[in-house]
């Protein structure tokens, strides 16, 4: 979630910039038990981001019609719409939206949207869409990211999601080196040495987090210079990556930026 607020927080910082407007911000999140959760931490961190939260919606997740909370949500002044979808209301969301020119700019999680097939699913009306992903094409996280993609692309014909290039480093860059290291396959033997490995992957460099005493956490550092994931948009027709640009965790860290990264933009029907 944490990438995802980081998106939220910079949509709100260009929307501030090239609108000069107040932000408010819906949550629209498919009804399911995993997103619970993260409605519950979204509702607590939209305020401190600056945001006036105007409502929260929970649509079915195979949903074929929103117009009604879209109605609803255009009633409430919303600009900004924070969304959780994993499921094909994505694509309904996504394309009445559109054909509505809904004014506000969707930014959060749409699994459906980091997918090749979005633009032609929502017959072109998901322009603009700003969803999570760990992969898009043109954009570089390291020298290992092209020849992954390329290799990927190839053999599939599609962009590959976050769970096939997980599971790809895992295998490739987390359990062979390990198991190779310690020259046994008992589980325990490998786990302690991946805890105090720092290795990089097509998406970024891999270390475990630890406590203060040493223990490891089994949670992946977050941030420049490990993982910090993509935020992409798309843009007439093509999903272009946006984030992070000049982006720092904290005032005084590290600033980043992949190579291929572009601005986001604002759906003109947004700045009427």
């Amino acid at each position: 979630m944490r990438t995802s607020f980081a998106h939220l927080a910079m949509a709100g910082a260009v929307m501030k910039k090239e609108l000069n407007v107040p932000i408010k911000c819906a949550i629209v999140a498919e009804k399911a038990a995993w997103t619970e959760g993260m409605i519950k931490a979204a509702q607590a961190t939209i305020p401190k981001l600056g945001m006036e939260l105007v409502g929260t919606w929970q649509p079915s997740d195979k949903a074929t019609d929103v117009t009604a909370e879209l109605s609803a949500i255009q009633k409430s002044g919303a600009n900004i719409v924070f969304t959780i979808f994993s499921a094909s209301v994505g694509i309904t969301f996504a394309r009445q939206a559109g054909e509505l020119k809904i004014p506000a700019a969707q930014v959060g999680i749409n699994v459906e949207a980091q997918k090749d097939g979005f633009w032609e699913a929502t017959k072109g009306m998901g322009n603009y869409v700003f969803t999570t992903n760990t992969y898009c094409r043109g954009v570089e996280y390291n020298e290992l990211t092209t020849p992954f993609m390329d290799k990927f692309i190839k053999r599939f014909n599609e962009t590959p999601t976050y769970t096939a290039g997980g599971t790809h480093d895992a295998i490739m860059y987390a359990l062979v080196p390990s198991i190779e290291a310690v020259g046994s396959l008992d589980a325990d033997k490998i786990v302690a040495h991946l805890e105090n490995r720092e290795y990089k992957v097509p998406s970024g460099i891999v270390k475990y987090e630890k406590t203060k005493d040493g223990k490891p956490t089994h949670d992946l550092t977050w941030g420049p210079g490990y993982l910090t994931s993509l935020g992409v948009q798309w843009q007439d027709g093509k999903l272009v990556g946006v984030w992070p640009n000049k982006w720092k965790l904290t005032p005084d860290g590290p600033e980043a930026t992949y190579k291929g990264i572009v601005p986001m933009k604002l759906p003109p029907w947004l700045k009427k």
